[in-house]
């Protein structure tokens, strides 16, 4: 608002001084009249004193003259209490007056303003158009400098976010460079194991370990760069199946901290990427079993519902611990978990977008409510 400050003192400046030129002129134009007029009196005393001096009829004087005034309009003359209009004569309540007084007689002379009333009127018109012109200027004006400094700002805030994003890729990408040496460690461990490894059980923990370490490897390579649109594999999956490998990740995680599980979903065949999609909803969970400990109070519930809502199937996690922040949570890298990174639920945006899906976050009768969708067919 300061930047704005010195353009509208200007313009302020500009038409105030529009406005005293506007009056100075009517003032000067009105006292130009008026002593246009006081000669024509000084003129019409000096006609009708001659005529009296010289004996003849002031009246037929008065007369003669006024018919060759383009000023004078007409004339009274007040004797003996009477006031008697000169022949000839046009009188308006309008007309401006003067009075010649000339014993025995006292004269009323009307001069004609329509001319200075004319000037004003345009005056006053033009007055108002400027205002009009002018205001519409300023905010024209005021608009379009603040659209420049908006985008001017928007601009250095992307610039901003840009250098931030570029300097947490960097660390991003030194991270995962560390994080996949280990991987590749737990992979050789794993198979080796494997060759050791005898009876149902301990080959059915093998390839449960074998897959995370999979798919914890797809996920950095796919966070290695976010700019990078997420490439998806779909297939026919079940609605039902995704929710409960999604939920099937905490085993007794929630119910050793208290907190309760309840799902409602309607079984749909969807195309979609299954791995994506449980990561999603299991980004989710994890987010809603986090504000549980950051907000330990009142009962501990968190929902997975799922229903068809017309060309959307919309996935709902739904969790009875606490508020959402008055900032966008999708945005990378924001987290208000002290030891959080802020790449979860950005990573929920990118993959459901990825689908041509929407997702939302939203408070509703003590619920704090995320809601994600994707395209039936």
């Amino acid at each position: 608002m300061r930047k704005l400050l010195l353009p509208a003192s200007i313009l302020l400046l500009l038409f105030l001084a529009i406005v005293v030129n506007i009056y100075v002129l009517r003032r000067e134009l009105h006292q130009f009249y008026l002593s246009v007029v006081r000669e024509e009196t000084a003129r019409v005393k000096s006609v009708v004193e001659g005529t009296i001096a010289g004996g003849g009829d002031p009246v037929e004087a008065l007369y003669s003259y006024m018919k060759e005034s383009k000023l004078l309009k007409g004339a009274t003359f007040r004797l003996e209490g009477r006031e008697i209009p000169i022949p000839g004569s046009d009188i308006s309540s309008n007309y401006y007056r003067e009075t010649v007084k000339l014993k025995p007689f006292t004269f009323t002379l009307y001069f004609n303003f329509s001319l200075l009333d004319e000037l004003n009127k345009h005056l006053t018109y033009i007055f108002f158009s400027l205002l009009i012109f002018s205001s519409l200027f300023t905010f024209v004006t005021a608009w379009i400098v603040k659209e420049y400094f908006r985008k001017q700002l928007f601009y250095e805030r992307e610039r901003q976010e840009r250098e931030r994003l570029e300097s947490i890729n960097l660390v991003i990408h030194s991270l995962i460079h560390e994080v996949k040496n280990r991987l590749n460690t737990l992979r050789l461990l794993s198979y080796r194991m494997g060759t050791v490894c005898s009876g149902d059980t301990c080959k059915d923990y093998l390839r449960k370990l074998k897959s995370e370490v999979d798919n914890l490897g797809n996920y950095l390579e796919e966070t290695a760069d976010l700019r990078r649109p997420i490439s998806l594999k779909k297939t026919k999956a079940s609605s039902v199946s995704l929710v409960e490998n999604a939920v099937s990740k905490f085993g007794d995680l929630l119910s050793s901290r208290g907190i309760g599980l309840k799902t409602d979903v309607e079984n749909v065949q969807l195309n979609v990427d299954p791995e994506k999609i449980i990561s999603a909803l299991v980004d989710l969970i994890k987010n809603s079993f986090e504000a549980f400990e950051n907000n330990g109070k009142g009962e501990k519930l968190i929902k997975v519902l799922g229903k068809r809502e017309g060309r959307f199937y919309a996935f709902y996690v739904m969790d009875s611990g606490g508020e959402l922040p008055k900032t966008d949570i999708f945005k990378p890298f924001y987290s208000t978990k002290e030891k959080g990174f802020g790449l979860g639920l950005y990573n929920v945006k990118r993959i459901v977008e990825a689908h041509g899906g929407k997702v939302s976050a939203y408070t509703e009768g003590g619920w704090t409510v995320f809601k994600i969708s994707v395209p039936l067919s």
